[in-house]
């Protein structure tokens, strides 16, 4: 996979669309071709198993109203999408009118197609000695089936299948509409000409009632696939207790802005990311992240929307609303995962493209070739090139990927995995090799300063203190947990702070500021000595704490002292290692860390793969090495120095708590902080693959299959009909068995 996530956010736009009235993947190509047409559109992906469009459009020249427009020239409905909590639950509301409008049609094909069936299977018995008495039952035959043709279980296919016609947009409607129609009129004139063993509207009943199950049951299906993460949707409370100077009221949830303040009840869902300010309670932060135990949230702890408090009160002060929720930022990755394509489905894409127009060639190959070719006629060879346009499906090729990366993400999503698109999913499947960085990844990220070293020179009662403080001061505008470190440390002992006049960043090395008009300098001992600053050689740290970091700081060019930190191994990391290996997949660590803590974090993990003092050049370099290699390269990184290597490897992994680039380059989030999840997202990625070549192989093997037997007469026009529906229903049931949720 090759990440793109370099072009600027101001290059393009991006739009999402509801789309109504797509039945197959011609549909979709329908839609994604008169989207693609509008000048000023970059890119169109439309997705059949969600109903939605991603427009990648030029700012200021494509509105909404032009994409909307251009859908509807094509010949169906759009709206615009909405990424809320709210709009993901109306979907769900949508889609629960659409099943009971399909169950209804269901319902009325069923009720016409059985007396059709019973007067054509009575119909011996019926018809009376004299000639002519059969044409009562065959004619009553033909009401019924008129009524059913002309019904909501008719009606729309025709029209929908001509209308493609129309517009030279073949679907699985025109397919559908073409048989029903070439039956409907033979059988017509053969009643007209008092012909009614040529009749066959009992074939015609048995096509549509088919037809109408089939779309019930898909529709069923498609909605338990995107059930659970609209039920997390649902779940989100409606109102909010607002806690005001005058007391508390109660507000609409989507009204809270980010300083608001919230009181949350006993069993109570919390409607918008905060920070505890008042109370303490357990909260269950299943919903969100996966974990089943509730956790112990207090004052100047972070809480998540979606959660439930359990056995206390809270008040919260909130920091992230609506779609920058947890809740929201979950639904807002699903939508954009489940709106993208994996290889595998462009080449299905293409194949479905022209495999209308082969279906009909095929057909009328057939209708002449039985006629002409063999002793049967033209009322049997009729009903066999009925019988190719039914069985003929295309919806399964359509269905094949995009509903198994629906169900896959939402499960993901479920168990606190954020996949960035299809492919990503696509590409995780297929990782053989995982690279970790060290601090923030496989530790803690949380180091403690334990000692620090003034320079020989220095007189150490007077200057300890003053080395930390420089260190502090100069690392207060850094985001790496080092830095974090040694300012926490300096205001746990009442330091003061002297503000840089200054700052420069360099990633994986160090930072140099400007510190009461002295040059200060603070990183790793190769970046001091790069700059021509003496470093005494390093302590020999052997037999001490396990994640031991050392950090090198010089004033005016000058070595003035060294600080140790150490950091805490993540509590399964040796486990997560392990599920790795259990999985066929090696597993490296890249640090800009020290060697002698890089190794000591590499032993008790079990890493034997380490690339040490590496910087972000260094670690890009690496993983492009070994893509070049012939490997397939996951990267899981938290910094600012990470990014490279994440947007380098085929797929970039990184933790929600992570600075703003890193999970902005990765394409694998994870909300929770368990190593675990790396295993857990390419165990899943391979089921979903497995599915996804198991649903295309069973799309074209049943086409290939069943074509050939409808052409030669062995599959009547209804059985043909049942066929078309199990096949579809097939993929999308085989795809429901990735719902089963991750283990942990």
């Amino acid at each position: 996979m090759t990440n793109d996530h370099d072009a600027s956010p101001t290059d393009s736009q991006t739009a999402r669309l509801r789309i109504e009235g797509m039945t197959c993947a011609g549909c979709a190509g329908s839609v994604e071709r008169a989207l693609a047409a509008i000048d000023g559109v970059t890119n169109a992906r439309v997705n059949l198993a969600t109903e939605t469009a991603t427009v990648e459009r030029q700012p200021g020249r494509v509105t909404h109203a032009d994409l909307i427009r251009a859908v509807q020239a094509a010949g169906y409905d759009a709206d615009t999408f909405r990424e809320t909590a709210a709009a993901s639950s109306g979907l769900a509301q949508t889609q629960d009118a659409k099943l009971q409008q399909h169950r209804q049609t269901f319902v009325h094909a069923i009720g016409l197609t059985l007396p059709i069936l019973a007067i054509h299977w009575l119909a011996p018995v019926l018809r009376g000695s004299n000639h002519g008495s059969e044409i009562w039952s065959v004619g009553l035959e033909a009401l019924l089936c008129s009524m059913l043709v002309f019904s909501a279980a008719g009606a729309p296919i025709l029209v929908g299948g001509f209308q493609a016609l129309l517009r030279r947009a073949p679907n699985m409607d025109l397919l559908v509409a073409l048989g029903v129609s070439v039956a409907y009129v033979a059988s017509l004139a053969a009643l007209v000409m008092a012909r009614p063993d040529d009749t066959h509207f009992h074939a015609i009943a048995l096509i549509l009632s088919f037809i109408s199950l089939g779309r019930y049951l898909e529709m069923r299906a498609k909605r338990e696939a995107s059930g659970a993460v609209a039920a997390l949707a649902r779940r989100m409370p409606v109102t909010a207790q607002l806690v005001t100077p005058d007391g508390i009221r109660e507000t609409r949830a989507d009204s809270i802005q980010p300083g608001d303040q919230i009181r949350v009840a006993q069993d109570t869902v919390i409607p918008v990311d905060g920070t505890v300010v008042e109370g303490e309670a357990s909260v269950d932060e299943s919903a969100v992240t996966g974990e089943s135990l509730p956790v112990r949230r207090a004052v100047g702890d972070e809480v998540q929307a979606g959660c439930v408090v359990h056995d206390g009160l809270l008040t919260i002060s909130a920091t992230r609303v609506g779609t920058e929720s947890a809740v929201g930022r979950i639904l807002r990755a699903v939508e954009e995962a489940q709106g993208g394509k994996t290889q595998m489905q462009r080449i299905a894409d293409r194949v479905a493209g022209v495999f209308v127009p082969i279906v009909v060639v095929l057909a009328l190959i057939t209708l002449i070739g039985t006629a002409l070719g063999t002793e049967h006629g033209w009322s049997v060879a009729m009903i066999r090139a009925v019988a190719v346009l039914v069985i003929a499906c295309p919806c399964a090729m359509g269905l094949a990927t995009p509903t198994a990366v629906l169900v896959a993400t939402g499960t993901a999503a479920l168990d606190g995995i954020l996949v960035r698109d299809a492919a990503a999913l696509e590409a995780a499947g297929g990782i053989r090799e995982v690279l970790i960085d060290k601090t923030g990844t496989l530790t803690l990220g949380s180091p403690a300063v334990t000692t620090i070293t003034v320079a020989p020179e220095q007189d150490r009662a007077a200057t300890e203190n003053d080395v930390l403080r420089l260190a502090a001061s100069a690392e207060q505008l850094a985001q790496h947990p080092l830095a974090r470190a040694l300012v926490a440390a300096a205001e746990a002992k009442n330091l003061t702070l002297s503000k840089p006049e200054s700052f420069t960043n360099h990633p994986g090395r160090g930072v140099e500021t400007t510190i009461d008009q002295a040059t200060v300098h603070v990183g790793s001992a190769r970046f001091l000595r790069d700059l021509g600053i003496a470093v005494p050689v390093e302590t020999d740290q052997d037999g001490g704490p396990a994640s031991s970091t050392q950090v090198y700081v010089a004033s005016g060019g000058t070595f003035a002292g060294q600080v140790d930190l150490v950091d805490q191994l993540r509590p399964d990391a040796r486990d997560a290692i392990d599920q790795l290996r259990r999985l066929g997949v090696g597993v490296g660590m890249l640090t800009g860390d020290n060697e002698s803590a890089a190794n000591r974090v590499a032993a008790e993990v079990g890493i034997t793969d380490i690339g040490a003092a590496l910087t972000p050049e260094q670690k890009l370099a690496e993983v492009t090495r070994r893509k070049s290699a012939g490997d397939r390269v996951a990267f899981v990184g938290d910094g600012i120095n990470d990014a490279p290597a994440l947007a380098a490897a085929d797929v970039g992994m990184t933790f929600a708590t992570a600075t703003d680039v890193a999970t902005e380059t990765a394409d694998v989030t994870f909300l929770h902080e368990r190593l675990c999840g790396i295993a857990d997202a390419i165990r899943l990625a391979r089921r979903a693959v497995r599915i996804i070549k198991q649903n295309l192989f069973w799309a074209f093997f049943y086409n290939a299959v069943a074509i050939p037997l409808a052409a030669t007469g062995r599959i009547s026009p209804g059985i043909a009909a049942a066929a078309m529906m199990m096949s579809s229903i097939s993929v999308v049931l085989n795809s429901l068995r990735l719902r089963r949720r991750l283990s942990h």
